[in-house]
């Protein structure tokens, strides 16, 4: 294995263990929110404090697509995990 394909895979691990937490988290909640800070997106639970941005209130059926979404690419980096 170069140093190359283990920088990455440290990287996807970390990205992975990062992710699966926040669907678990995420999951346990009813209602989620998008958060809109500066160009970027945050998507946030509502378990998990408050920001001071503007809001987008999700409900159950949008929270769980998004998590869907979330899952298919946990998928996909577990995949190029286990290819290197």
């Amino acid at each position: 294995m170069t140093d190359e394909n283990l920088n990455r895979a440290n990287q996807l691990k970390k990205e992975i263990q990062e992710l699966e937490s926040f669907i678990w988290r995420a999951g346990k909640v009813w209602t989620g929110k998008i958060i809109k800070r500066d160009t970027k997106y945050i998507f946030k639970s509502n378990g998990y404090g408050a920001f001071n941005d503007s809001e987008f209130n999700m409900n159950t059926k949008i929270k769980d697509k998004v998590l869907d979404v979330l899952s298919y690419y946990l998928a996909d980096l577990k995949e190029e995990l286990k290819n290197i």
